[in-house]
């Protein structure tokens, strides 16, 4: 049996920090880390994947990689352990630059989403609560729209675009009803980035001819940009809604962050 190139303690530990121990996979919503029924312990159940296998004969093997490249913490994403059993059973699809694009659009949102100005301003709105009618009409606005959770929606990019062009608009112009740089202010400020990054990745492509097909890395980029674009926005209104004590839609529910089968 092929010696492996195994990652250490410390590069999974860092693997599962930067991605905030969610699933890499844009499309997989799965937190990967919970409580254990013993208050004073804690589970785990993500997946240090390697990009390159980290013995011959694994998926996406690179001959040309040194042992210490194979264990290296750019050779390696986090997912959960559904996403990384298929992504090593089903190599084909799932190339070394699709999971390096993986890796790097969610280490990017969750660096976007827990940035220090919006976790300070959802501690201030932890401890004062203030504005709970915007907070409500933030919602409200997120509820409208469809290209966040529909899939008919997502078979036709240019009404996403349309779409969340018209949910970036209203965002700005809840912030009016808000003091500049106030807790709220800067929590629809990240919701409005949210939208801008994702306008930013697709931007090169042309939304009105894009159609589903799985084998154009055109469409395969705006899925997974959309897909990401859920996942910052589930992020994000789930700890607004926590705040508020704001009942989700069942539509909303679908991109709120779920706990990984322990």
């Amino acid at each position: 049996m092929a010696s492996r190139d195994n990652f250490s303690y410390g590069t999974k530990r860092t693997l599962a920090i930067r991605a905030a121990h969610f699933c890499s996979n844009p499309q997989c919503l799965k937190l990967t880390a919970g409580p254990h029924s013993d208050p004073n312990r804690s589970l785990a159940t993500g997946h240090a994947a390697h990009i390159h296998a980290a013995a011959e004969g694994g998926p996406r093997f690179d001959s040309n990689q040194s042992p210490t490249q194979r264990k290296a913490i750019t050779n390696g994403l986090w997912l959960c352990r559904e996403c990384g059993d298929i992504v090593d059973k089903d190599g084909s699809p799932h190339t070394a630059d699709l999971l390096r694009q993986w890796k790097a659009d969610h280490e990017s949102m969750i660096s976007e989403v827990r940035t220090k100005g919006y976790a300070e301003s959802l501690a201030l709105l932890q401890s004062r609560r203030v504005e709970p009618a915007v907070a409500k009409k933030v919602i409200g606005a997120l509820e409208d729209r469809r290209a966040l959770w529909q899939t008919f929606d997502a078979e036709f990019p240019d009404r996403v675009r349309q779409s969340l062009d018209d949910l970036r608009s209203r965002l700005v112009g809840l912030r009016y009803e808000l003091a500049d740089g106030s807790p709220l202010d800067q929590i629809l400020l990240s919701l409005t980035k949210t939208i801008h990054t994702f306008f930013n990745t697709v931007e090169s492509s042309d939304l009105t001819q894009l159609r589903c097909d799985s084998t154009n890395p055109e469409w395969r980029r705006f899925s997974d940009a959309l897909a990401t674009l859920r996942k910052a926005i589930g992020l994000q209104i789930s700890n607004l809604a926590g705040v508020y004590n704001i009942t989700l839609s069942a539509d909303l529910v679908t991109l709120v962050p779920q706990v990984a089968t322990l």
